[in-house]
């Protein structure tokens, strides 16, 4: 399973790569938008904030759903912005998570994101 990890803070970049990898999975961090668009078919899941900057995750998230309309998401974000993702983005993500990130179960929810992953190429 291939994960992107898209944030504008580098130092949750490398934290995420460098749990992620631990855990046992492909991943790639962008820290530019534009670069995981055009690499974003290469992934199974992707990992956003919520905000980025300039970009908004929430807009960020509709671009993405429509170059890879399969890809499982997960948004995160430092703010609790769970009603805005409950009214707005409920149908496409599989998670929110406000960090600091729970790192024990986010390989859960990855862990069964993989076993379905899976068991659709069967």
């Amino acid at each position: 399973m291939n994960i992107a990890v898209i944030d504008d803070d580098i130092l949750a970049l490398r934290l995420f790569r460098d749990t992620l990898e631990h855990m046992g999975y492909s991943c790639k961090i962008f820290n530019n938008t534009e670069t995981a668009l055009q690499e974003i078919d290469k992934f199974d899941v992707v990992l956003l904030d919520y905000h980025l900057g300039r970009v908004n995750g929430k807009d960020l998230l509709k671009k993405i759903k429509s170059l890879k309309e399969d890809i499982v998401a997960i948004m995160i974000s430092g703010y609790m912005i769970q009603n805005i993702i409950n009214r707005d983005l409920k149908d496409q993500l599989y998670a929110f998570y406000t960090k600091p990130v729970d790192f024990d179960k986010l390989k859960m929810d990855l862990d069964a994101i993989n076993a379905c992953l899976k068991d659709k190429e069967l």
